[in-house]
């Protein structure tokens, strides 16, 4: 059976459909939805000659409608500007103390008259460890995707889900917590049993993702062991900051 990702500390599943809402104040919870049962009174039918008309008119609004959609302006990216190159705008400073240096960075990207797509994959190896031939160094990834003409924000959370099932396969469980002092909302995702956080931030019509998955190495008996990530959340939102102010300059 496939397992419906959760929310940390949380007693509904993940999976739970919500109504999006209005943008919200940073970590807000969005505003339930009423209904209205209220009975409402049917109006008499039209006359032959009123049909027409009143087929003229809705054609007419539903046109004058089309033209207004089609003619609005784009959202406001804020300052928010496209990155050509993310491995350049980021160092990751708090990173590299805490796993090794930063080696192998790949980027790629895209640009679009939509939204512009950046991504970054690096490979964090500490020199002062021992290695051996099986051992992998920790590494990490970053993406970053500027919203041009549509708002990110109403689909953002269930996005988040669904990208890590996806990443980590359709029967695993996904866990979701909120992360504080980062951008307008920002969640870490952690499949079940796997140490890797991924930290997802909304900012205005900025998406932005960092990864960390373990690497291992050599430990005090001589066999490998998986590189500690714990602590690594501070961490990783420290560097998400910086990175964010970055793309803002």
């Amino acid at each position: 059976m496939i397992s419906e990702p959760e929310l940390v500390g949380e007693d509904e599943p993940f999976g739970v459909a919500e109504i999006p809402g209005p943008r919200t104040e940073l970590n807000a919870e969005p505003e339930t939805v009423g209904t209205d049962d209220t009975p409402r009174l049917r109006r008499p039918p039209l006359k032959a000659g009123l049909w027409v008309l009143s087929g003229a008119v809705a054609a007419s609004a539903l046109w004058a409608g089309g033209l207004y959609v089609y003619e609005r302006p784009d959202p406001d990216v804020g300052a928010y500007r496209t990155s050509r190159n993310l491995c350049v705008e980021t160092d990751l400073k708090a990173l590299f103390t805490a796993l090794g240096e930063v080696e192998t960075p790949t980027p790629t990207g895209r640009e679009h008259e939509g939204m512009d797509v950046a991504s970054c994959w690096i490979t964090l190896r500490d020199s002062t460890r021992k290695q051996s031939p099986e051992s992998m160094p920790a590494s990490a990834f970053l993406t970053y995707t500027l919203h041009k003409k549509t708002d990110p924000g109403p689909e953002f959370e269930a996005s988040v889900g669904s990208q890590t099932t996806a990443l980590f396969g359709g029967e695993t469980v996904v866990k979701l917590e909120r992360a504080q002092g980062v951008g307008e909302r920002a969640f870490f995702v952690q499949a079940e049993g796997d140490d890797s956080p991924v930290l997802h931030v909304l900012d205005g019509q900025a998406v932005l993702t960092l990864g960390v998955m373990a690497g291992s190495s050599p430990g005090p008996d001589g066999q490998e062991a998986p590189t500690d990530l714990s602590g690594i959340k501070p961490l990783m939102i420290q560097d998400m900051r910086d990175l964010m102010a970055k793309l803002q300059s």
